[in-house]
């Protein structure tokens, strides 16, 4: 597996709301215009791009899309040898106590509330794709990670 304490070059978000996808998207290239970010907009499209990709370091999933949601998606990465290995962040709107329990149960690396404004998702992201972010134990008390950039 990858290691968290590395910086980022080329990311995939998964995220059906247009918006968030753009969002993020300007952020990344704020942070550092020379990530690659790519971007499918529901599980159906990103489990066909992964059967024939691997160029990416990082999985940032949102849980809530049509015809394939994210744990379906993370069920189907981790049992998959190819992709197994792969760095998964949860990025969601959800703080329900079960996706979190269930995330963390099929294999994905970190929780990530999506922050409220885009000042608080430059931040996060800049921590994260600097390598700051750091789990590679696996740890329940540090799988969530709150808006202070704190692991919870």
């Amino acid at each position: 597996m990858r290691d968290f304490g590395q910086p980022y070059k080329s990311i995939l978000l998964v995220d059906d709301d247009a918006d968030d996808r753009d969002l993020f998207a300007e952020a990344v290239t704020f942070i550092d215009p020379t990530i690659r970010i790519t971007t499918k907009r529901d599980g159906e499209e990103l489990m066909d791009y992964l059967k024939v990709s691997t160029g990416y370091d990082l999985i940032f999933l949102d849980l809530n899309m049509p015809r394939k949601n994210g744990k379906e998606c993370l069920v189907e990465i981790r049992a998959n040898q190819r992709h197994a290995a792969t760095p998964i962040i949860i990025y969601t709107t959800s703080l329900n106590p079960m996706d979190v329990e269930d995330t963390f149960a099929q294999g994905a690396n970190f929780f990530l509330r999506k922050p409220n404004s885009f000042e608080e998702l430059k931040d996060v992201l800049g921590y994260v794709l600097a390598g700051k972010l750091r789990n590679n134990e696996k740890k329940r008390e540090t799988f969530v990670v709150n808006r202070n950039l704190k692991l919870v």
